[in-house]
């Protein structure tokens, strides 16, 4: 293989916890409906176990995005007549309830940050960041170029002097187009008027790049909502460079329910996405690599045949690491460390993966605790 430039994207998805506390269920109609939706179907009623969209039909047919209640209740007994005799519960006044002594953790893990550093184009293959943000937060948003040199790069190959303009998608709808959001623009990080402020966000959080006067650095206060972060050089430059979104109270209650980079991948330099998950317990995480599938919404020089390693970091990021698994076509996945192909399939196009996975697409999903990935 050449060392010629191919886009590709990097995803990583949270997938949310179902559960039937959704309204009262009505008669099924032809329509869009959300994950958790109830229906009543021929009498039976179906669950939405993700996104469905109208075209898929009816829930009979549409089997891998509904789920009858039956189901998932599994088995039952119906019970027939009344008790034999009534219970005795003269000794209940004297029983004690025994104390919890299980230290059994809240299921709280989320994503909280996220970072790519790979080869920064101009025009349609600057970086792009595409990130889903769920309630308020603060969030630092850099792009790094120069400031590389000091993990080793040459300065000669780094993107002279980054860029960052923000997005974001009306309604949170790609296809209704985005509006830009200012406060999160930023060219040289001096001209902020909270650098003090950026400057404390900047070494809490890891890993902590040195401030060098060219850097992109802009620290808004987002709403919820689905954003892109575009890092470019402010001349149309080319180079290696880094991109960086994180939340900087971690332990707040916003979080990123998906998060995304596009761009160029070489074979002299990777796409490296980091990714940290804070909290206790684990999350359920969707990664892909696309290539092929991005040619159907009009990308050229789409990477043929990507390929996934994921590793942990067994301390801070830069130090050493473990491959975790790695994935080549989604079609073959390891026993006992990822879902079927089927799931895959299904969460490609109903977790903004648009559009549907192509057969030599890399994806995996994993349950994973807290650390840096």
């Amino acid at each position: 293989m050449n060392p010629r430039s191919l886009l590709t994207t990097l995803s990583i998805l949270l997938l949310p916890f179902f559960s039937v506390s959704a309204a009262v269920p009505g008669n099924w109609v032809a329509g869009d409906y959300s994950a958790g939706d109830l229906v009543i179907y021929e009498g039976t009623t179906y669950i939405a176990t993700q996104t469905v969209a109208a075209s898929l039909g009816v829930p009979t047919t549409a089997t891998s995005y509904w789920s009858s209640l039956d189901v998932v209740a599994g088995s039952k007994s119906t019970p027939t007549g009344q008790p034999g005799s009534t219970p005795d519960t003269s000794s209940l006044s004297s029983l004690s309830v025994p104390s919890d002594t299980n230290s059994t953790s809240t299921q709280n893990a989320k994503l909280v940050s996220v970072n790519v550093r790979g080869t920064i184009g101009a025009g349609n293959d600057k970086r792009i960041m595409g990130f889903r943000l769920s309630g308020s937060g603060t969030v630092l948003m850099r792009g790094v170029g120069p400031t590389l040199a000091e993990y080793g790069l040459s300065l000669s190959s780094l993107l002279p002097d980054p860029k960052t303009t923000l997005f974001r998608y009306i309604d949170g709808d790609p296809s209704k187009g985005s509006e830009r959001v200012t406060e999160g623009d930023n060219d040289n990080y001096t001209s902020n008027s909270n650098v003090s402020e950026i400057d404390s966000a900047r070494q809490s959080l890891n890993p902590v790049i040195s401030f060098n006067a060219v850097q992109s650095i802009s620290l808004p206060t987002l709403s919820t909502g689905f954003y892109t972060a575009q890092v470019e050089d402010v001349n149309g430059a080319t180079g290696i460079g880094w991109a960086g979104v994180d939340l900087v109270d971690t332990t707040g209650s916003s979080a990123f329910q998906h998060v995304s980079a596009r761009g160029l991948v070489q074979t002299t330099e990777f796409m490296f996405g980091g990714f940290q998950i804070t909290g206790t317990g684990t999350r359920k995480v969707f990664l892909r690599g696309r290539g092929p599938s991005l040619a159907e919404v009009g990308v050229t020089g789409v990477m043929p045949d990507p390929k996934i390693k994921v590793f942990k970091y067994d301390d801070q990021p830069g130090g050493s690491s473990t491959l975790i698994t790695e994935n080549d076509d989604y079609t073959s996945q390891e026993s006992g460390k990822t879902s079927d192909v089927t799931t895959i399939q299904g969460f490609s196009t109903s977790l903004y993966g648009w559009p549907a996975i192509n057969a030599k697409g890399a994806a995996l999903i994993m349950d994973l605790g807290p650390g840096y990935y």
